[in-house]
């Protein structure tokens, strides 16, 4: 008993929580996530927003992959119209083969939607409770902090649109983990372990958000560089963590060094006037552009707070508001974004400036805490229960507001137009609203892409003479749905036993005629049982080959010949990955064995 209530004491002076505590935690995040998507159970209803089609072709891919045991790391075999066009390995194939898993447990699309949001806010309310806890904050508290996570619009917005930043935005807090003990921690700011799967964490699913995550974690590891006495070290650490995620994520980062060095690759959407695409101070609800009442009262209220108690305020504290509030300025509609892409053509490739809030939510909202805790330090036990029943109440309006958005989006489901919460409607095959309810709940994963195909001309190739805005004026959109979804050569396709795409149709004659498949300058190419190097092939402007049929039966077997071999790309990763699991699992056995031999000399 002696040795329970000396531990008990320890955690309430270090202010760390319990095991109890912590399940407990994710027990009221669950709850927290599944009064989120309840609408959604309940009116057995799917949402789907502007980027459904898209990525559920690239986790169709890879559960096909896996079901199938035939494997393609590069091209897309059995979705995108089996058109071999590159997507996973461009974008978080490791989570795509993590989706593809989850869908053999779903059987259907909506239990995967339903299953998938779910998991998307209870990992959110879970990573910011860790960083919470990392900061070392009242328990109750941290609970307040990790619902309104959760709750925001930039977690959201996966249930309400697909969204995949949202999924970065689920693991981001993560990663601020180890910036925390780069300040707390002097004698060791750096483990690298802990480093090296902080940024893999968030690597494996979103490449724009890591890189804002590292951006907004840099400043820490910079003070922390000052502040340690132990320099040499930290360099080292740092060094050994940068190699470790190499070596984690080595697949997908030679993946995309293949294909983009090596391509001109059409970039997602680019916007040329991007102020509509900020946030703004609101006093209304949380929404996709809008702040809304309690965010941009917190927000506000930890800046001005700050300043008002500079000499009074911890290194931690003023990192965390002085960053989020710089990344809350920048993703406003207080900067000329519609000037900046004019003037600076990389910034396109944001998209969105809102996306830098992220940071603004995860460092303000803990910041916010920080001084909550200060000016709540000296109230009697009455005044703490009624402060504590605000924060309660606060959180479930929050998370009833995100209910609500998800009630009004599902109630499309049953209407005669069920794609009314986003644009698939132009690429829809059929105009049944039965037939496409009908296509997405059949328990045949494939029968949706006999709904609705989008023609998304995102990564595919295009010719180095050529501008993507003379690609946009040509419109790559109705190229791809021309070229590939709806090519008038009637062609079989079907996967060989090398996992290659094998395309045969006949022909009356000698006459060209455009294939709906897509080459890359990497591509292997075999016509008619003659390879050819893909450079030797004509092409249409997104890659589509161009071909002399011959009369009779034709062949065409489209591959892809990876820079370096992805079986042994593929076992550094594994390698890599036991190697750190070793390791992991030998630190509680040194420190019971520690504990025993201690004991030991005691005696």
């Amino acid at each position: 008993m002696e040795v329970v209530e000396k531990k008990q004491n320890i955690i309430k002076k270090k202010g760390l929580t319990s095991k109890r505590q912590i399940l407990l935690a994710l027990f009221i995040f669950a709850v927290a996530a599944f009064l989120m998507v309840s609408p959604q159970l309940f009116k057995h209803s799917l949402i789907l927003g502007n980027d459904v089609m898209f990525h559920f072709n690239r986790y169709f891919e890879a559960y096909k992959q896996i079901q199938t045991g035939q494997f393609n790391f590069f091209q897309s075999i059995f979705s995108f119209d089996q058109s071999g066009r590159i997507t996973n390995a461009l974008y978080g194939p490791d989570f795509a083969y993590l989706q593809g898993l989850l869908m053999f447990v779903t059987k259907n699309w909506f239990r995967y939607q339903l299953l998938t949001s779910f998991l998307c806010f209870f990992i959110a309310g879970s990573a910011m409770f860790s960083l919470a806890r990392r900061a070392q904050l009242k328990y109750e508290l941290t609970i307040f902090v990790s619902l309104l996570y959760m709750s925001s619009t930039m977690i959201s917005y996966y249930a309400l649109s697909q969204n995949m930043t949202s999924w970065g935005a689920a693991f981001a807090p993560f990663v601020y983990l180890p910036a925390i003990r780069a300040i707390k921690d002097p004698e060791k700011p750096i483990k690298p372990i802990e480093l090296a799967l902080a940024v893999t964490s968030l690597g494996f699913i979103h490449n724009l958000t890591l890189f804002i995550g590292i951006l907004s974690s840099a400043p820490f590891y910079v003070v922390g560089f000052l502040k340690t006495k132990k320099k040499k070290k930290m360099i080292i650490n740092f060094s050994l963590a940068v190699l470790i995620t190499i070596l984690l994520n080595i697949n997908t980062l030679i993946g995309f060094i293949d294909v983009y060095f090596s391509n001109q690759l059409v970039s997602p959407w680019l916007f040329d006037e991007m102020l509509e695409n900020t946030v703004r101070f609101s006093t209304g609800d949380n929404e996709w552009g809008e702040l809304g009442l309690i965010f941009s009262s917190i927000m506000l209220f930890q800046i001005i707070y700050l300043f008002s108690n500079w000499k009074k305020s911890s290194t931690l504290e003023k990192l965390f508001t002085v960053i989020g509030g710089f990344f809350l300025l920048v993703s406003s509609n207080f900067l000329p974004w519609d000037d900046i892409p004019q003037n600076f053509e990389f910034f396109q490739v944001i998209q969105f400036p809102r996306r830098f809030a992220l940071v603004s939510y995860i460092f303000l909202l803990i910041a916010f805490v920080f001084s909550l805790e200060k000016l709540t330090k000296n109230f009697n036990q009455s005044k703490k229960k009624v402060m504590t029943s605000c924060l309660w109440v606060i959180s479930f309006l929050m998370i009833s507001n995100v209910s609500l958005d998800i009630l009004q989006k599902a109630e499309a489901w049953e209407s005669d137009n069920p794609l009314s919460p986003g644009n698939n409607e132009e690429w829809l095959l059929t105009e049944d609203p039965d037939e496409i309810r009908q296509g997405f709940t059949s328990g045949r994963y494939e029968d949706v892409f006999k709904i609705i195909s989008k023609a998304t001309p995102d990564y595919l190739p295009f010719p180095e003479e050529m501008t993507q805005e003379e690609l946009v004026e040509q419109s790559g959109y109705q190229m791809y749905n021309k070229q590939i979804i709806h090519n008038e050569l009637d062609v079989d396709k079907s996967v060989d036993q090398n996992n290659r795409l094998t395309l045969t149709w006949d022909s009356n004659g000698e006459e060209e005629s455009i294939l709906p498949v897509i080459v890359y300058s990497r591509s292997s190419v075999l016509f008619n049982g003659q390879s050819y190097e893909a450079s030797e092939i004509n092409k249409t402007n997104i890659g589509a080959p161009i071909l002399n049929s011959q009369k009779g039966t034709n062949e065409l077997t489209v591959g892809y010949k990876p820079l370096v071999n992805v079986g042994l790309l593929l076992s550094i990763k594994l390698v890599t990955a036991a190697i750190i699991l070793f390791v992991v699992l030998l630190q509680p056995l040194k420190r019971i064995f520690g504990e025993s031999k201690e004991n030991i000399n005691k005696k």
